[in-house]
C-alpha cells in the first residue's frame, strides 16, 4: 500500500490518542497542525543523515553570471529538490575540497561539475524505516500542540530516538559502506559546510 501525507499524518495523530485525517484541509483541530508541521517536519528529517535511499547524483548546469568572488571561476544551478550537498565531482570522478554553497548556487573551479545530494522524496517512495521513524517525529512535534501534556511529549521523544537510530542502521545496511565526499572533508562536514543554506 503506497504512503501518501495524509496516511503518515494519521498514523502520527493516532500515536496521540487522536482522529485519522482525510485532508490536510479539512476543518479540524488536527488537520489544521498537521499542515502546518508536515513539510518542515519531513524535509528536517531528510537532513538528518545520508539517507542511501535519498541519495542522488546529477549533472550541473553552469550559470553565466558575473562572479564577485574571485576564489571560483564557475557557478552552476542547484536543483530545486535539493536538501543536503554532499559534494562536487568532475567528469573523471575527483572531488572537490573548496566549493562554496550560497542560497541555491554552488561555486567550483570545476568546469564541469557534478554534485552528490539528499533529495526529498516522495511518500510513496519512503522505505518502511523512514515511514516509521517520520511518523514518531510527527507525533513528538504535535504532541503540545494536540494534548498540552509534557509526559506524552518527554515520552514520544524518546520514541522518536530509538527510531531514528533504527532507521539509520538500516539505511546503512542497504548497500556496502562507500565514500561520498572526498578525503578530507570531514572537518568540513563538521563545520557544515555541506548543508544547503538559505
Amino acid at each position: 500500500m503506497a504512503m501518501t501525507k495524509e496516511k503518515i499524518a494519521s498514523m502520527a495523530l493516532i500515536r496521540l490518542g487522536a482522529g485519522p485525517i482525510t485532508s490536510f484541509t479539512a476543518n479540524t483541530r488536527e488537520a489544521q497542525v498537521v499542515s502546518n508541521m508536515y513539510d518542515t517536519v519531513t524535509t528536517t528529517l531528510f537532513s538528518y543523515a545520508n539517507w542511501n535511499f535519498a541519495t542522488t547524483k546529477v549533472a550541473l548546469a553552469q550559470l553565466s553570471q558575473t562572479i564577485l568572488d574571485k576564489n571560483y571561476d564557475y557557478v552552476y544551478q542547484l536543483p530545486s529538490s535539493i536538501v543536503k550537498v554532499l559534494g562536487i565531482f568532475d567528469a573523471n570522478g575527483n572531488y572537490d575540497e573548496n566549493y562554496s554553497v550560497e542560497d541555491d548556487k554552488v561555486y567550483t573551479n570545476f568546469a564541469v561539475a557534478n554534485l552528490v545530494y539528499i533529495k526529498e522524496q516522495d511518500e510513496a517512495d519512503f522505505p518502511a524505516y523512514f515511514t516509521e521513524c517520520l511518523v514518531a517525529k510527527l507525533a513528538f512535534e504535535m504532541s503540545e500542540a494536540l494534548t498540552g501534556i509534557g509526559s506524552i511529549h518527554e515520552r514520544l521523544y524518546n520514541e522518536f530516538q530509538n527510531k531514528l537510530r533504527q532507521a539509520r542502521i538500516s539505511d546503512g545496511q542497504e548497500e556496502p559502506a562507500k565514500t561520498i565526499v572526498g578525503p578530507g572533508s570531514l572537518i568540513r562536514a563538521h563545520q557544515g559546510a555541506y548543508i544547503v543554506r538559505g
